[in-house]
C-alpha cells in the first residue's frame, strides 16, 4: 500500500487525498510491524510536503492532503504497534506527535482561520487534539513492552491525561480503561502498592465523570482486584 501511495504521488491524475493517506495509516496501525511508527511519520511528512507544494484552490477540503487530527491519531496508533513490538522510545515518539499537533494550533500573527497562505501551512486548526487523539496516545503508552521504557511511558500517559483535563477535553470510558491498562502493564509487581493507589485514583476519576462501564471494570479487575471485588460487593 505504501508503494502504491508513492506511485500515486508521481501522477497528477491519481494524486492521493487526505482520505487516501489516512487509509494507508490505518493499514500500518494494523500491520503488526516494529517499523509501523516510522512509516507513519514518513507518510505524515509526505502529506506536509504536498500541502506546502499544492495549490489549495484546486482541491476541496476533503481532497487537500493537509494532515488532520485523524492523521495524527492513526500515526500514534502506529507507534502503539511499534511499542508492542518492543521498539525503543515508541511512547516518546508518539508524544512528540501530540506536541507537534498543539504547536500547529497556535495562530501566527495575521493568520485567519481558513486563510490559505504561507502562514496557513503552519497554522492548522484541523489538527487540534480531541478526546480520540489523547486516548489513542494513552493506549500507545500502555502498549510499551520494553522494561527500560515503562517508566517514561507511564509518565507520558498521565501527562497526556492531565493535558486533556487542562484543555477542557472530556475523557471517555476508553480513556480510563487505557489508564488502568497502564497501571497494570507499566508498574511491576514489586510496586504493588503504587499500582493499587494509582489505579484507585483512576477508577475514582472515571466514577466521578460517569465513565464506568464493563470495559473499565474489566481493566480495574486486572489492575486492582481488591478494589474491583469491593466495588462489586
Amino acid at each position: 500500500a505504501t508503494a502504491l501511495l508513492s506511485s500515486m504521488v508521481r501522477h497528477d491524475s491519481s494524486l492521493p487525498t487526505r482520505f487516501t493517506y489516512n487509509y494507508v495509516l490505518r493499514l500500518w496501525a494494523k500491520s503488526g510491524s516494529t517499523d509501523a511508527g516510522e512509516y507513519a511519520e514518513e507518510i505524515l511528512s509526505c502529506m506536509e510536503v504536498r500541502t506546502a507544494l499544492c495549490d489549495s484552490s484546486r482541491f476541496s477540503d476533503a481532497e487537500f492532503p493537509k494532515p488532520d487530527a485523524l492523521s495524527y491519531q492513526n500515526a500514534m496508533a502506529c507507534w502503539g504497534v511499534s511499542a508492542l513490538k518492543s521498539r525503543p522510545g515508541a511512547a516518546k515518539r508518539a508524544m512528540l506527535l501530540l506536541d507537534k499537533m498543539e504547536a500547529q494550533c497556535i495562530p501566527i500573527h495575521g493568520t485567519r482561520i481558513g486563510e490559505h497562505s504561507a502562514n496557513a501551512h503552519v497554522y492548522n486548526e484541523a489538527v487540534r487534539p480531541n478526546r480520540f487523539v489523547f486516548t489513542t496516545l494513552i493506549m500507545a503508552s500502555a502498549c510499551t513492552q520494553l522494561e527500560a521504557d515503562k517508566g517514561d511511558a507511564l509518565r507520558i500517559a498521565f501527562d497526556v491525561y492531565n493535558r486533556m483535563i487542562d484543555r477542557g477535553v472530556n475523557p471517555t470510558s476508553e480513556t480510563y480503561a487505557n489508564l488502568l491498562k497502564c497501571c497494570k502493564s507499566l508498574l511491576p509487581d514489586s510496586q504493588y502498592d503504587q499500582r493499587n493507589q494509582l489505579s484507585q485514583t483512576v477508577f475514582e476519576a472515571a466514577r466521578d465523570h460517569g465513565q464506568v462501564n464493563r470495559h473499565v471494570l474489566s481493566c480495574l479487575r486486572d489492575a486492582n482486584p481488591v478494589l474491583y471485588d469491593s466495588y462489586q460487593a
